[in-house]
């Protein structure tokens, strides 16, 4: 086996490796940013074109250390086209999810608001001596 082969049969699982990490990274990015992050879908992002990267990697290794095994060639290759579409696919998406995270911050205080209506200790402000506050009839 030459010196390359040798290489890229060691650099494939590595690559491979990076991938599964980069994408644990990019599913606690995207928590965060639902979660109320700001920044953290710009980071999603570029943590997804990284990991695209690697994905080319993995196809490349794949390439040349396996050119017997058409199994590992085309599971390369579906991991590259998968990751690459779906990098192409969040550019439209990134403009879109920040309209809908503006529009998903507006509904909670508008739930909030009927919530201090109906019931003040709820909404997180305790009347002043039991103001407002009807006693109950069981």
């Amino acid at each position: 086996m030459s010196t390359l082969r040798r290489i890229a049969h060691t650099a494939h699982p590595l690559a491979a490796a990076t991938v599964v990490l980069l994408v644990f990274v990019q599913v606690y990015l995207i928590a965060a940013y639902i979660f109320g992050e700001p920044g953290a879908l710009d980071t999603h992002m570029t943590v997804g074109r990284i990991a695209v990267f690697f994905e080319l990697i993995v196809l490349l290794t794949a390439l040349i250390g396996w050119r017997s095994d058409r199994s590992e060639i085309w599971m390369s290759v579906a991991l590259f086209l998968v990751g690459a579409l779906q990098a192409s696919l969040a550019k439209d998406i990134g403009k879109l999810a920040v309209g809908a995270r503006a529009a998903r911050d507006v509904r909670p205080s508008r739930a909030r608001a009927r919530v201090a209506h109906r019931s003040p200790e709820l909404a997180g402000g305790i009347p002043a001596s039991g103001a407002g506050l009807k006693p109950s009839r069981r």
